[in-house]
């Protein structure tokens, strides 16, 4: 389960359910107000303006993203424990693929991890549907790490935060629509 350049891992052979728990669509933006799991449309503007705010309160660098991006898609993963490693976003637009089938990833980026937050960035991309798989690589190693009995030993989450609840989730559960345009999607790992 190595990941190299645009392969994801085949980390859901996430069969289990006793350990993961579905939780509430319910994230908060960069200001701590409750906003909607659904994918929305941020123009740059707005965009800029919600990072500022967190780049000035930080003495670190802050995990935005770049304003040069016109018409990025990108992923802010919050919820993470620490700021160790990495955090890997892969993105599917195969329902059958997702996901599981690392030959079928669209695109895959690593993230550097500041203040238990990362933003994985995707330029380039066509508009259509897609879904998004994330984990956080604390050690480093590029592999998501399982313990004897299948169980994660590092976070993962998946758009919409889509529950894994038997298994990993469906593609329908887990995507949304990409225009073209800026959008900007929150996913909470867990652990």
């Amino acid at each position: 389960m190595r990941l190299a350049g645009g392969v994801v891992i085949s980390m859901l052979a996430i069969c289990f359910a006793s350990s993961v728990r579905a939780e509430s669509p319910t994230l908060l933006d960069t200001s701590g107000i409750a906003v909607s799991a659904t994918p929305q449309e941020v123009p740059t503007a707005s965009r800029t303006a919600l990072a500022t705010p967190l780049a000035e309160q930080s003495a670190t660098p802050s995990a935005t993203p770049s304003a040069s991006s016109e018409n990025a898609l990108d992923i802010e993963v919050v919820g993470l424990r620490n700021d160790s490693g990495e955090v890997g976003c892969s993105l599917f637009n195969d329902p059958v693929a997702y996901p599981r089938d690392d030959s079928k990833v669209i695109s895959h980026v690593w993230a550097p991890i500041h203040d238990g937050k990362a933003v994985c960035e995707f330029v380039g991309l066509q508009p259509g549907p897609y879904a998004a798989v994330v984990f956080h690589d604390e050690n480093g190693d590029h592999e998501f790490n399982m313990n004897a009995f299948g169980m994660p030993k590092e976070g993962y989450g998946f758009s919409n935060d889509a529950a894994a609840l038997f298994g990993p989730p469906t593609f329908d559960s887990a995507s949304f629509n990409y225009t073209g345009k800026k959008l900007y999607l929150v996913i909470n790992i867990r652990y």
